[in-house]
């Protein structure tokens, strides 16, 4: 019987065959309402669970897949989405949080944007310029580093202690005279960020730009993405920093309510 997972391809020869494997295991998680066991991944896709294991592990830690965390049963992962994120502008699929992000604009003036951590770094999804904006600061698809842009900190902070540690502990690459390089201080900057509920970017990426960003949750509470606006720098004084901080938290907190 012909396995409905794996699509027969024209010239076969020239497939690699882990690569039609993975594909099946995607195949298998999006057509499965729930998620899904390595025994019952294997007997859908016709493969020993041996092969299954190797394969979610090398999905889940690029985070195509992820595991349940009461079930360790497998789901589709938001690394898809990340990995989409140009397509998902021609798709429409981003219209989602689109709505905030225009409100947002247009109360703050500034380019309003949403972001996604892919493992490595913040993943721009969608964006909107706001009326005062001098230029389009995240074009969807840009990727920001985790240790010098609002979103990269916030998103960054939030993720499990071990994937926090080891982030800290490789290169942190020096983009200016601001940007944090050590390991301690970055430490302490996500920690900060945490607990305040926002994280601040002072041109650390780039001299021209400052940022606030803030998380947003799914209904059980779970960090989807984060919400940022961005700033040129010469306009981010200590006053124009507490009108920002504030509307960006609010807007945050009425998409994470609205996924509710």
């Amino acid at each position: 019987m012909e396995n409905p997972f794996v699509q027969p391809s024209e010239g076969r020869g020239a497939t690699v065959g882990a690569v039609e494997h993975a594909i099946a295991v995607l195949r298998c998680l999006s057509g499965s309402r729930e998620p899904l066991g390595i025994n019952e991944i294997a007997r859908r896709i016709g493969l020993h669970k041996s092969s299954i294991s190797r394969l979610v592990a090398t999905l889940v830690a690029a985070r195509l897949a992820e595991r349940d965390a009461a079930s360790a049963r497998i789901k589709l992962g938001p690394g898809l989405v990340l990995l989409a994120a140009p397509v998902l502008a021609e798709l429409h699929i981003k219209d989602l949080v689109r709505p905030a992000l225009e409100e947002l604009a247009a109360r703050s003036g500034e380019t309003a944007s949403f972001n996604m951590w892919d493992g490595s770094d913040a993943v721009t999804i969608e964006q909107v310029p706001g009326p005062g904006a001098v230029r389009i600061f995240s074009e969807p698809g840009r990727r920001d580093p985790g240790h010098c842009t609002a979103c990269g900190k916030i998103l960054l902070a939030h993720e499990p202690a071990e994937a926090i540690e080891a982030y800290c502990s490789g290169a942190l690459e020096r983009f200016n005279e601001r940007t944090i390089t050590d390991p301690a201080a970055l430490r302490q900057e996500l920690e900060t960020s945490r607990r305040r509920g926002y994280a601040l970017n002072f041109g650390e990426f780039d001299g021209e730009i400052s940022a606030i960003s803030a998380v947003t949750h799914d209904a059980r509470g779970k960090v989807v993405g984060s919400i940022t606006v961005t700033v040129p720098s010469y306009r981010f004084t200590q006053e124009r920093q507490e009108e920002l901080i504030a509307m960006v938290v609010e807007a945050a907190h009425r998409l994470s309510r609205s996924q509710s």
